[in-house]
């Protein structure tokens, strides 16, 4: 006789004395606990009521019924607040030491992660404020006694746009782990006076899992091995010291782009899901690229055992030929409605009469080590800032180094810019639809992108200083009529006076010098005829050239960029002078 009872936490429906009706148990995504020597599966009202249905001779523990009445007042709520998520219900909410108002479609999403308790999936479309929702949940979580840390799981690119939104939100303390230094990096990782800590994936798995196997590789030097066993020794030792760290239960975690452990089989992904954690919350665009198992990976983080085992959802959900590839899936619905309480997506076009105009986002690129020593060199050697001719060719240099390092090195094919672009392309042209500006300021660089645009398989128009006036009105005629065109390309010859309202994501690959530029560029379809909110994506290189930009040319005098209007890098370079020039540097 099975026997039915609910955990303390009511998280977890316990299902005792059943050994004989494993393929039951399976479907409802009951997983085996060696240690309580129980199986336990997610509480939800269906999957209680399933169990029920299906077990035989089910025997009820006093506690189920307090329980399920609870846990039907949450389910409800939940399904409420998804419903007006779709209406935009005008709701009140206030995040006791927030700084500034949310959004009330932002409003929804912090009180459904908030009333969920456990673990949820925030899948809004990119553009709506995941980051901020993922920070407004874990203050409101502390201001009420649930969390008294924070643990922020992001890609490299993304780590240091965090802190940014933390600092403008809020007033609480954080920690980036980020040292080149292992004994900094320890540091760090032990610090108790901060409530988030923001790691890049990387880093997470290099210090509290070890990272990268060093095995020994045939006709290895005595130089070569003994560089190894101290590499192995190190990471040993860091592990050793960061073991509390990595066996502790943290109150918050939050990963970004959760698509990065969309792989079952990745160690990023098998050792992401290793850390506990009281709640735990994806943040993801693209829960899924057409792959259900993708969704299965990420869901599989936010509520462990909610789909069951791996092997047991492919069984029930993936159709596979004879040589066991994937050609379609079955019983969706299931998934769908099993995920429903941890799961909520909005579009823009559900909540555009809540959003502002324009939303702004700087992806902060982080070169990569390799990337990062050879800036260093060129921002550094031969480059003093004395001569204005000779200062101007060090910025430029480094600016296009930032762009695509292959332009000013033959040795370095790493980009990781590019790398983040992609992800930008992947997620807003491909996965959504939308139709994008891209502007670079040097037409080579133009020349980089329509090659990676050919490679994914993109349709664009392009328009630069050789393009004739005629046939850039014929273009935006086109971009704005063909739904089949993804993207409009080029440089700031297609800034001034076009129209392509079609558009509604403008992305500066790479910033100009003048202010007044940049406004041109937003312009183009941030205009009369545009029916939708204009995100304007700025990729920079942080710690280079182009993060110290805008704060040495927008400090100047604010007639500046008035008086030199539409002018060359050149004159406005000048007018700087070489000791700005060599902050820049």
């Amino acid at each position: 006789m099975a026997f039915l009872s609910i955990s303390p936490d009511g998280n977890t429906i316990q299902v005792e004395d059943c050994y004989d009706q494993k393929k039951v148990l399976g479907d409802a995504g009951a997983l085996w606990d060696p240690i309580g020597r129980v199986w336990q599966a997610v509480f939800t009202i269906s999957n209680l009521e399933y169990l029920m249905d299906h077990l035989d001779k089910v025997g009820v523990h006093a506690n189920v019924e307090e329980h399920v009445q609870k846990q039907s007042e949450k389910e409800e709520h939940l399904d409420k607040l998804r419903e007006w998520s779709k209406t935009d219900q005008q709701v009140r909410m206030k995040v006791p030491g927030f700084k500034m108002s949310l959004y009330n479609y932002q409003r929804l999403g912090t009180m459904y992660s908030i009333t969920n308790g456990a673990g949820v999936l925030l899948a809004d479309e990119m553009g709506l404020g995941k980051t901020l929702q993922a920070i407004a949940t874990a203050v409101f979580m502390k201001s009420k006694g649930q969390a008294s840390n924070a643990l922020i799981v992001t890609p490299a690119s993304l780590k240091f746009n965090w802190p940014l939104e933390i600092e403008k939100f809020t007033d609480e303390p954080y920690v980036v782990i980020d040292s080149k230094k292992p004994d900094e990096r320890i540091a760090q990782w032990l610090r108790t006076d901060v409530f988030f800590t923001v790691v890049n994936y990387e880093l997470l798995l290099e210090d509290l899992f070890g990272g990268r196997k060093l095995k020994a590789k045939k006709g290895e030097t005595a130089d070569q091995i003994a560089r190894r066993k101290k590499r192995m020794a190190t990471s040993e030792r860091r592990q050793r010291i960061l073991g509390d760290v990595r066996r502790r239960t943290w109150d918050f975690m939050a990963i970004d782009e959760a698509q990065a452990i969309k792989s079952h089989n990745s160690a990023r992904t098998k050792n992401v899901k290793l850390l506990k954690a009281n709640f735990r919350m994806a943040l993801t665009g693209t829960p899924m690229d057409g792959r259900l198992e993708e969704l299965h990976s990420i869901m599989d983080y936010v509520m462990p055992g909610l789909l069951g085992s791996k092997t047991r959802f492919f069984q029930k959900h993936v159709e596979t030929d004879f040589f066991g590839r994937v050609t379609g899936y079955k019983r969706m619905n299931e998934v769908s409605e099993k995920i429903q309480p941890f799961f909520i997506r909005r579009l823009k076009k559900d909540v555009l009469q809540d959003l502002p105009d324009k939303i702004y986002q700087n992806r902060m690129v982080i070169l990569s080590p390799k990337e990062r020593k050879i800036y260093d060199d060129l921002a550094d050697h031969g480059h003093e800032a004395t001569e204005d001719c000779d200062a101007i060719v060090a910025l430029i240099r480094c600016k296009q180094f930032c762009n695509w390092p292959i332009q000013v090195d033959d040795g370095c094919k790493d980009s990781s810019k590019m790398d983040a672009f992609k992800g930008i392309l992947e997620e807003v042209v491909q996965m959504n639809g939308h139709k994008m500006l891209v502007f670079s300021q040097y037409k080579t660089q133009v020349n980089i992108l329509v090659k990676v645009f050919d490679d994914m398989g993109l349709k664009y128009l392009r328009i630069d200083g050789d393009t004739p006036k005629l046939r850039r009105a014929e273009m935006q005629n086109e971009f704005n009529t063909d739904k089949s065109i993804d993207l409009m390309v080029g440089t700031d010859a297609m800034s001034a006076g076009l129209n392509f309202t079609a558009a509604d994501y403008v992305v500066n690959y790479d910033d100009r010098w003048s202010p007044m530029v940049m406004a041109q560029r937003e312009d183009r379809c941030h205009r009369i005829g545009q029916r939708n909110v204009v995100n304007v994506v700025n990729f920079i290189c942080r710690d280079t050239i182009e993060e110290r930009i805008r704060g040495v040319i927008y400090a100047k005098n604010k007639v500046t960029a008035k008086v030199l209007g539409d002018e060359t890098d050149d004159m406005i370079l000048k007018r700087l002078g070489p000791q700005d020039m060599a902050k820049l540097l």
